[in-house]
């Protein structure tokens, strides 16, 4: 890790930031996988007003040193949600780890090492590379992740193989410089976007994917689809550096 020697005494490594909204079968194990993970870090759980029993269950982690809690008053999204754990990131590097337990804790090593070791600015986990069609993942959204990855590399002249994951991973101050704006699903393209037209080169590092079954209660709907469709439209065209 060449650059590591260099981090601040009072800095950790890493910010994991976890959304949470209606997680109560998963975000204990959640937080249990990313306590795991072997690195110096700092976890934000931001609770985006879940209505089960997602805030009782995070009442276990209050006094955790490692942990902090945030609580939204009302439910504003995943983007919402980013910004509250980026204003609170004290990590050199910080990644996003949704609740859900698609993508596994297990992976977030070898996507903060390129940064660590100066090889890369920005890494995406990718869920599609080197394969093709993810077996459990609905023939709907499989074409709407291709057609915003097609059309995104069309428009920026990229060649990402995932746009629409939750691996973003970067130095907590250019993602802080971003200024993300969008509350809601179109906050991960913009981020994207927003990596591109700035002129960072983007590192996909393949990541190991798990698609949440139907019966679990999967929320994307079509209507992120077109939200995230106007995002990369807006970001593209309208968004001055």
């Amino acid at each position: 890790m060449q650059e590591s020697d260099s981090l601040k005494d009072n800095m950790k490594t890493l910010t994991v930031i976890i959304p949470v909204y209606n997680e109560e079968d998963t975000v204990l194990k959640i937080i249990k996988k990313v306590k795991d993970v072997d690195i110096d870090k700092e976890i934000i759980v931001v609770n985006d007003a879940s209505t089960d029993q997602t805030p009782q269950l995070l009442e276990k982690y209050e006094n955790d040193p490692e942990i902090e809690i945030c609580h939204h008053a009302e439910n504003m999204g995943r983007g919402a949600a980013l910004k509250t754990g980026l204003s609170k990131a004290k990590g050199y590097i910080s990644i996003f780890q949704d609740a859900d337990l698609e993508l596994d804790p297990s992976n977030i090593p070898k996507l903060i090492q390129p940064i660590l070791d100066g090889e890369a600015e920005v890494v995406f986990g990718s869920r599609f590379l080197g394969k093709g069609f993810i077996q459990g993942m609905g023939f709907g959204a499989y074409m709407a992740n291709v057609i915003l990855i097609e059309l995104t590399d069309r428009l920026f002249k990229a060649t990402l193989t995932d746009v629409l994951t939750m691996y973003q991973v970067t130095k907590t101050e250019i993602f802080r410089k971003l200024a993300i704006e969008t509350n809601r699903w179109g906050s991960t393209i913009e981020i994207t976007a927003k990596f591109l037209k700035k002129g960072y080169k983007i590192l996909d590092v393949p990541v190991e994917y798990i698609p949440r079954r139907k019966d679990t209660g999967k929320k994307v709907k079509w209507s992120d689809f077109y939200s995230c469709l106007k995002a990369l439209l807006k970001y593209r065209f309208f968004f001055k550096e």
